[in-house]
Order: structure tokens, then sequence, then C-alpha cells
């Protein structure tokens, strides 16, 4: 199979009443691959959902994020099995943040600023946020693979259908607590959780990766939609997608909070299309 470009688009939009800085979503993408059309090697992407009620969960998102599209270059198989090389995956990046805590206590303390009690027993907790790592490759053939810990999700689409859904399969499965990655997790319990799914793609395929409250809606959309109406969405999602088109994207996401259809969080949205 001969490599086919592939675009990519991806927008990142903090909760309704929230700045840029204040966002815990995170996401990233193989660092050979940038915005625009570029030919399709393995390529990796990583969405993380940092949890609020932990400390510095944007920076342990961002950790996560990083480390899958960096790892996936190590370990390409990394992502499809909860093997030596998934785990080995988990404890570079629980050792990493490990290793920034430490620097940043230090730090505090030199600065004439040591830890307060209320901080140092949230440190102590650990972080926590989701986890979504796609590996896309085209040798021999267009394959993907995937790993996930929580309802941050993909979606395969095929025409106008959706052919691959992964993790989360419906949007009753949504939840206010899903699972989650946590930097002092105990790593069997982690690879106990995780999920992992694979597929084949061939040139026309699209793929949508986002974290949960647009996951949620997306699902719910597609599951009461007729034919026409699921073009409709997916053009919609299709438009949202494109960073030049970010003012559209809010205001349809302050309308959808206000009427009660989609719940006020961070969302990062990515798309990737395969062509010819």
């Amino acid at each position: 199979m001969n490599p086919h470009p592939v675009a990519v688009q991806a927008s990142l939009i903090p909760k309704k009443g929230s700045s840029e800085d204040e966002c815990e979503d995170s996401f990233c993408i193989d660092r050979d691959l940038s915005f625009g059309n570029q030919r399709l090697g393995p390529v990796a992407v990583a969405i993380s959902d940092g949890a609020t009620e932990s400390m510095f969960a944007k920076k342990w998102a961002r950790m996560i994020t990083r480390h899958a599209a960096d790892s996936s270059r190590c370990i390409p198989d990394g992502f499809t099995g909860s093997g030596d090389n998934f785990r080995h995956f988990i404890r570079q990046i629980m050792d990493r943040w490990e290793s920034w805590v430490s620097s940043y206590v230090n730090q505090r303390v030199a600065s004439g600023r040591p830890l307060r009690w209320y901080e140092e027993a949230k440190l102590a907790s650990g972080a926590f946020a989701t986890l979504l790592a796609v590996h896309f490759e085209e040798a021999p053939e267009g394959r993907w693979h995937a790993a996930a810990l929580g309802d941050s999700c993909l979606f395969q689409i095929r025409g106008q259908r959706v052919i691959s859904q992964f993790p989360v399969q419906s949007s009753a499965d949504f939840g206010v607590s899903p699972d989650l990655l946590g930097s002092k997790a105990d790593l069997d319990t982690v690879c106990e959780r995780t999920y992992f799914g694979r597929g084949s793609f061939t040139c026309g395929d699209e793929f949508f990766l986002m974290t949960d409250a647009l996951a949620a809606w997306f699902t719910y959309a597609v599951e009461n939609a007729t034919p026409s109406q699921i073009e409709e969405v997916l053009d919609k999602v299709r438009i949202f997608s494109h960073a030049e088109n970010r003012s559209v994207f809010e205001s349809w996401l302050s309308s959808m909070i206000i009427s009660g259809r989609l719940r006020n969080d961070d969302i990062t949205l990515i798309r990737i299309y395969i062509s010819e």
C-alpha cells in the first residue's frame, strides 16, 4: 500500500467561562506531522482530559499526550495490548511525573514558598486524566491501533457512516466518573482497566478524536439521526475541526451548553482525513 496524503485539523477550546490557561485538555500529534497535507508514515495522535479535582491536572494531561506521541516511534506496538511495552510506557510517564514533582517542590522551597499543608495533601494523592493514544501505519496495509483509559473517544468514518467507535460504545455509557490514569496508580490496575482497539483504514476514511463532552453529544446525535441528519452532523464536526472556524465552533458550543444539550467542559476535537 503506497503512502497517501493525510490532512489533520485540531481544535481545543476551554469550557465556557474559563481562559485558555485554565483548559485542562491536551493533545499531541507525532512531531514529524505538521498541520496540512503530509505523507502518512507512522503517525501517533494522543488526547487527554485532565481531572479538575486533582492538582496540576493540565500538566499531567500534557505529559501523557506528549509521551504517548513520542513513544509511538520507539514502541509502535505499545498500544496493542497490556504487555511489557505498554507497561514500560506507563511506568515512564509515572517516573517523569515524580521527577517533575520533586523538581517543583524543590523550586518552591528554594524560592521561600514551601508547599502548604493542603497543597501537600493534593500533590500526594497524585494527578488524574484520561488517555486516548492512537497509532496509524500503512505497511503493509492501513492499520490503526489504540489504547484508552477513560471516555475520550475515537470515531472512524467511512462515507457517511460511523464504522468504528472506541472505547465508549453508546451514549448511555458516558458517566460522571470514568476510569482515569493516575500518576500514582497501581500499574497492574492501569493495565486491567485500559481498553485496546484496532482496525483497518483505506483512502477516503476519516477519524475524529474527541474528549468526553463532545464525544457524548456526537454519539447521541448519531444514534438518533436519520441518514440525512447524520450527514449534517458529520459536516458540522468537519467544519468545527478547522482552527479558522473557532469562533463558529465557540458560538455553537455556547448555544448547546445553554440549551442543556452539551455539558460545559473543555473540548478537544481532532480530525484526520486520508485521501488518495
